[in-house]
């Protein structure tokens, strides 16, 4: 009996021992599997390390499934596609500028101007960098022109067309803006050298039109004034001629009677 209780002591504490073991390894799994903090559970989905050129390119494929929508009048889904390829890459100088022309075609001029100067600074960096990217500073004059702001359109269309010279939007771009500020010898010029390029190019077309009728007020505005400050000249003359006359030939005085009154 003592041997069978010896037996049955020794299985007991083989089983306890082995159950302590396996107690010991699950908790190890469990700490080796749980996650660490609340990033490391919300980043689950991501089994390794974030790729930022593919970061990148996933952004771009939005913006690109955006400009379709907005293409296609879809501007409130455009708004959700490129607020989408901001939060991926913030730093994507296209992406705001594209969500700040669905705002502004929702209306939304506070959130459009928002957006649109943060393309423009962003721009302004990337041309830092470059001073050859013809894409960045003709982007960037888009940026100022849909704010109003088209003396600096102007001059960094100006500047795109400089970097590529073969850029027919860029010139007819650049037509328009000269236009909305009257220096309509330039714009004439634009339209020319985008239809060099393009002759089939309607919009040109119009604009150079637009130009020389512009071109063509203003030369006669300047013949107006100039015939009117003519007509003043000799006006002032012929008076100033009558006055000289009026004194170098004074009227004689009346006689006095010699007849003495009653």
């Amino acid at each position: 009996m003592a041997g069978v209780s010896l037996i049955s002591i020794g299985i007991r504490k083989f089983l306890i021992v082995s159950s302590a073991l396996l107690l010991v390894v699950a908790l190890s799994a469990c700490h080796r599997y749980a996650p660490t903090d609340a990033n490391t559970n919300a980043n689950s989905s991501f089994s390794g390390p974030i790729d930022p050129a593919e970061v990148k390119r996933q952004a771009q494929t939005l913006i690109d499934q955006g400009k379709e929508l907005y293409k296609n009048d879809q501007d409130e889904q455009a708004v959700k596609v490129f607020k989408q390829a901001v939060s991926l890459d913030q730093n994507n100088p296209e992406a705001h500028l594209r969500l700040g022309m669905a705002y502004a075609a929702l209306e939304q001029k506070v959130d459009a101007d928002e957006s649109y100067r943060k393309a423009i600074d962003l721009y302004k960096k990337k041309i830092r960098a470059d001073s050859s990217n013809a894409e960045a500073f003709f982007n960037l004059a888009e940026a100022y022109s849909f704010m109003h702001l088209d003396e600096e359109a102007a001059r960094n269309y100006r500047q795109a067309t400089r970097v590529n010279p073969e850029d027919e939007e860029g010139w007819y771009r650049l037509g328009m803006t000269e236009t909305k500020l009257a220096q309509y010898p330039e714009a004439i010029a634009a339209f020319q050298k985008a239809l060099e390029l393009d002759p089939n190019d309607s919009r040109a077309t119009d604009g150079l039109q637009s130009a020389q009728e512009g071109a063509q007020r203003i030369k006669e505005g300047k013949k107006h004034a100039e015939d009117m400050l003519k007509k003043q000249q000799q006006n002032t003359n012929v008076n100033g001629n009558l006055t000289a006359n009026s004194s170098a030939n004074p009227k004689p005085s009346p006689k006095r009677s010699s007849r003495k009154p009653w």
